[in-house]
């Protein structure tokens, strides 16, 4: 059975500097949230990222009511620039989830944050066993490699049987430790999980990892067998589609100010950003220029591209500028042609990029500028 000692006490020396992970809490639920936020950021996004964006999330929300409460303009706003924003739609709505269920008081246990909106069962591993030591692992794309590598496993990882033989590894290994009536180092389900996380992440990489520093070694069926770069397989991935979207820029001339629209669907939906048509709904670049009349639009279209890529759709967009003193009736003619959506506003440039929440719409206001 896997000795745990030597990787905990790599992992108290060496873990990475998280403000979530120094910072002393006087308030337990302060904790508990941060926790939950940081770990829900964290998904999909590279941590060096989520560190500016984490500080000032919290500073404008510091609790559970704090966001629960959250405008859509101040939750997009926050969440700008960390992609997949329905993440950030899902902390809010778990929060109301959590206000109505649990009168505000964190769930402790796994089973119960698994019925929380948006907390899938690592979210809902991590954060019971950093803040309630709730003995379940939580098997994130790190740990899934250092288990594989451990076991030696250099096929069906990433198949059912796989993943199961992962997860009872882990499990097995994991209360075992926690079972011991004497374990050497004072060490929570919380440093567990997150060391096995950390060794990942800076020692047991996807290329090049660091075999000589891993502490490890000596049980890491892999290494034996030198067959570390080949555990765990590669990943099957979907075949990625390329797409290709219009983005339209209204100026209103008289105001200075920019049409925003909140999107009703797509991958961008319940964004606030600028209209945009997708080729593969059937739009073309002409057959939406073909509603403005040359004489009362000027139209700009920006001879360079911005490229955009989602999960397995790699687009390319084309941004035009229609600059005109719109008014409401010019607005509703062309909403009528191409179905725009209800809810839009003008937005002085100043504005601009406070308003966009995705990562595409600040590609666009950047290609403006």
């Amino acid at each position: 059975m896997l000795n745990c000692e030597p990787l905990l006490q790599w992992y108290f020396f060496h873990k990475r500097d998280f403000p979530w992970r120094t910072q002393v809490y006087v308030n337990p639920n302060d904790w508990i949230y941060q926790t939950w936020v940081c770990e829900v950021m964290s998904q999909q996004t590279l941590i060096s990222v989520v560190l500016p964006k984490f500080k000032k999330f919290i500073t404008e929300l510091p609790n559970i009511a704090a966001l629960a409460n959250c405008s859509d303009d101040l939750l997009r706003y926050l969440w700008s620039g960390l992609g997949y924003y329905a993440r950030a739609r899902n902390l809010r709505n778990g929060a109301l989830f959590i206000l109505k269920h649990y009168q505000g008081q964190f769930p402790k246990t796994k089973k119960e944050w698994l019925q929380i909106p948006g907390c899938g069962e690592y979210t809902s591993s991590i954060i019971t066993s950093i803040c309630f030591s709730e003995i379940v692992p939580a098997i994130d794309g790190n740990m899934i490699r250092v288990a594989s590598r451990l076991l030696g496993l250099k096929e069906h990882v990433w198949e059912k049987q796989g993943a199961q033989k992962i997860a009872q590894f882990m499990e097995t290994i994991m209360q075992n430790y926690f079972s011991s009536k004497d374990p050497t180092i004072n060490a929570s389900p919380g440093d567990f999980n997150q060391a096995f996380m950390d060794l990942g992440s800076m020692l047991c990489k996807k290329n090049n990892p660091e075999c000589r520093l891993c502490p490890l070694q000596n049980s890491c069926i892999a290494f034996k067998k030198n067959i570390v770069e080949l555990c765990p397989p590669v990943k099957p991935r979907n075949a990625t589609q390329s797409e290709q979207v219009f983005v339209l820029v209204f100026i209103n001339k008289q105001t200075q100010s920019y049409l925003l629209v909140e999107r009703n669907s797509g991958f961008l939906s319940k964004t606030l950003g600028f209209p945009l048509f997708a080729q593969k709904d059937g739009f073309s670049l002409q057959s939406i220029l073909k509603n403005f009349s040359p004489s009362s639009v000027k139209m700009t279209t920006l001879q360079k591209t911005f490229q955009h890529q989602i999960t397995h759709h790699k687009i390319t967009g084309f941004v035009t500028l229609l600059e005109s003193n719109w008014n409401e009736k010019k607005i509703s003619e062309f909403s009528h042609s191409v179905s725009l959506p209800n809810k839009m506003q003008w937005t002085p440039l100043a504005e601009l990029k406070k308003q966009l929440s995705s990562s595409l719409d600040q590609k666009v206001l950047k290609a403006l500028s």
